[in-house]
C-alpha cells in the first residue's frame, strides 16, 4: 500500500509534535492512480478510519497531506495511534477481516503506496 517517508513528512510532524506526544504514527507516500482523484482516495480512507475507530480505538486518526511547494503529484497519509498497543490491535484486528480486505482492494484500486516503518513521537521537554 504507502511509500516511504519524505523529509518534509518528518519535518510536519516535528513541528506538530506538542499534539501528537507519544503517538505512534505510520507514515505513507502514495500517488493516485490513473482516472483517479484524491477524492477518491480520500473516501475510502475516511471509510478505513471509521472502521478503525468502530473496532479498534477511536482515538486513531487519519491524515492526507498534499504537496503545495514541490511534487504535485504524490500525497501523504499520516495515519496516527494513540500508543504501540493500539497500533499492534489495529493491525491484528484488520487481519483476515472481510470488511477490511474489502477496504484494502478499493484503496488499492486508487492509490499506490509503499509501507514505512512505523514512527514513534517523543517530544523534546
Amino acid at each position: 500500500m504507502k511509500k516511504t517517508v519524505s523529509s518534509c513528512a518528518l519535518a510536519l510532524m516535528l513541528i506538530t509534535g506538542p499534539a501528537w506526544a507519544d503517538d505512534y504514527h505510520e507514515v505513507w507516500e502514495c500517488t493516485t492512480r490513473d482516472g483517479k482523484t484524491l477524492e477518491d482516495v480520500q473516501a475510502v480512507n475516511s471509510k478505513w478510519l471509521a472502521w478503525m475507530r468502530e473496532n479498534v480505538d477511536d482515538e486513531i486518526s487519519s491524515a492526507v497531506l498534499t504537496a503545495v511547494v514541490g511534487d504535485l503529484t504524490s500525497f501523504i497519509f499520516v495515519d496516527t495511534y494513540p500508543g504501540l498497543d493500539v497500533w499492534s490491535e489495529g493491525k491484528a484486528t484488520q487481519d483476515g477481516n472481510e470488511e477490511m480486505e474489502a477496504l484494502n482492494v478499493e484503496f488499492d484500486a486508487t492509490a499506490q503506496c509503499g509501507q514505512t516503518p512505523l514512527w514513534r513521537h517523543r517530544p523534546t521537554p
